[in-house]
């Protein structure tokens, strides 16, 4: 369970609070924490490993790798080590729970 979803699950019954949303969409503001998010969205749960993530980006890799800790920091992906490679998803709830915070705010 990542960061955005332990507040979604229990603790914050009417979904993502504010600090969590400007976290959130902060991270999303750049055009490379954007396209890999959508990458990571669309590769699902199988994910992606980091290096096919720069390449198919055209970053270089250790620029990836500071984009990626952006993103898992703001609690948008996950990722999962196995032996040297990692492995990377997109954090599942948080594009509902973004779009249900800006929903609220237009109610």
């Amino acid at each position: 369970m990542n960061y955005i979803e332990r507040l979604i699950g229990g603790d914050y019954i009417g979904g993502m609070q504010e600090a969590e949303a400007l976290r959130v969409m902060s991270a999303l503001a750049q055009s490379t924490r954007m396209r890999v998010f959508v990458m990571l969205v669309e590769a699902g749960t199988a994910g992606l490993g980091s290096t096919e993530i720069a390449d198919r980006v055209g970053v270089p890799r250790n620029l990836m790798s500071s984009h990626l800790a952006v993103l898992s920091k703001a609690g948008v992906i996950e990722y999962e080590k196995n032996g040297r490679s990692v492995t990377y998803t997109a954090a599942s709830g948080v594009v509902a729970a973004l779009a249900e915070f800006l929903r609220n705010l237009a109610a």
